[in-house]
């Protein structure tokens, strides 16, 4: 390719001999073809570094984001809020069902004395027939069932919300299957 041009280098009089693919109006020399190549593949290689940087601190932001960010902060507060709440109100029901266990078992154990002098006012007595022995069975079983279950107490869970609910949203969509309020 012989023309009467000089190579695009200012400084350079040698006649160009290869245009750069990249921009077909510049011509060179084939010493500065190669420099100029040389100092593309640079930049090519300084542009994969960054690249790599690049990915490095994604990788580092999305480890951290998984740890440290702000939302995940907020959820796991709520959480543990959460769970002093439901621990309060377990302990507080214990200590009610073991006050109430402590004062209902003397009046369980002062009916089975009262029952077992009835049934041993009998043990002698020739009068007994299967329906004293029936009763006195049910009433037995009675008194069993009354100390592990006291008919006058219960553990119910109330229907109204204990904690609150917490959603995560984006743009206007909220997760967890809920349909997007408006």
């Amino acid at each position: 390719m012989p023309t009467n041009q000089s190579c695009c280098i200012e400084s350079c009089k040698k006649e160009p001999k290869i245009m750069c693919l990249g921009c077909p109006e510049l011509l060179y020399c084939v010493s500065h073809h190669k420099q100029h190549q040389d100092n593309l593949n640079i930049k090519l290689h300084e542009l994969i570094d960054e690249c790599n940087q690049f990915l490095n601190e994604i990788e580092i932001q999305t480890e951290n984001s998984q740890k440290k960010h702000g939302l995940l902060k907020y959820i796991g507060e709520w959480e543990t809020k959460s769970i002093a709440k439901i621990r309060q109100m377990a302990q507080e029901n214990r200590e009610a069902l073991v006050s109430y266990v402590a004062n209902f078992i003397p009046n369980v154990k002062i009916q089975m004395a009262n029952f077992i002098t009835k049934v041993s006012q009998h043990s002698d007595d020739s009068e007994v027939v299967d329906t004293d022995i029936e009763q006195w069975t049910e009433e037995l079983e009675r008194l069993k069932a009354t100390l592990n279950n006291p008919p006058d107490s219960t553990v119910r869970e109330d229907s109204t919300e204990f904690i609150s609910k917490i959603y995560f949203k984006v743009e206007g969509k909220i997760t967890n299957d809920r349909k997007r309020l408006e």
